[in-house]
């Protein structure tokens, strides 16, 4: 493991026996008169804060519906090539530019920049970028992630110093919510940690879009779809834009 690469022979021989073993466990089953549930493995990729707070507990609950069900979940800020079989189905920020992709814009959720109350207590609420001397900004170590696009209007006078990097989000956002500084957040990810409070929303943040892809064996493997489904159903009540109030 990790020394030895397949070649794309050796990927779609992969795929190939990978649904004759899901077969075969349907086809003993069938034999021993147990009742139809869904059998095989299914590799789902996601981002390390959506495969944490989004993806684990709705696995957790395929799981105990499908006791034969068995679920990889591959987390990683990277893209995994799904044509190589890197992964069965993937949650993007991104629409895949890759053909012979089933892909499904699920929703929408932005970037924002969020604080603790409790660092807002002890420094008060920035009216800017100048963020107040102990209060640390959570940024990026080895890795680089561009924040222009996410600066609305006048960028800041000055660089943003990092005093806390890493390029863990999670480990970021640990510090953000022990009130050590402040870092990006998802809002939809934010809206469910306790005490985090937006900061600078008129002149920080993106847009991000959210999609559901796969590849083509999704049509042929009912493991898969089950799976695409919950994760379908879950995403689009997560990010369904809130109601508007009614009218007079």
């Amino acid at each position: 493991p990790g020394r030895l690469k397949p070649t794309e022979r050796g990927h779609a021989l992969h795929g190939a026996v990978s649904a004759m073993k899901a077969s075969a466990r349907e086809a003993e089953r069938l034999f021993a008169g147990a009742p139809h549930a869904l059998v095989g493995t299914v590799r789902i990729a996601a981002s390390e804060v959506y495969a944490m707070h989004v993806v684990a507990p709705l696995v957790a609950r395929m799981l105990a519906e499908q006791p034969e069900l068995e679920i990889e979940l591959s987390v990683s800020n990277r893209a995994e090539n799904l044509l190589r079989r890197e992964a069965d189905i993937a949650v993007r920020f991104f629409r895949p530019e890759q053909e012979g992709l089933i892909a499904v814009h699920v929703g929408n959720t932005e970037l924002g920049l969020y604080a603790h109350e409790s660092l807002l207590q002890r420094h008060g609420e920035p009216t800017g970028f100048e963020i107040p001397e102990g209060a640390f900004v959570a940024g990026f170590d080895r890795e680089a992630t561009p924040l222009a696009p996410m600066v609305r209007g006048e960028p800041p006078a000055r660089l943003i110093r990092f005093r806390l990097r890493s390029d863990s989000i999670l480990a970021r956002q640990a510090a953000v919510e022990a009130g050590m500084g402040c870092a990006a957040y998802l809002v939809d990810v934010a809206a469910t940690r306790p005490g985090l409070r937006r900061l600078l929303a008129d002149r920080f943040g993106q847009v991000q879009e959210v999609w559901l892809c796969a590849h083509d064996e999704l049509r042929r493997s009912a493991s898969m779809l089950y799976v695409w489904n919950r994760l379908e159903q879950a995403l689009r009540e997560r990010l369904r834009p809130p109601s508007a109030p009614p009218g007079p």
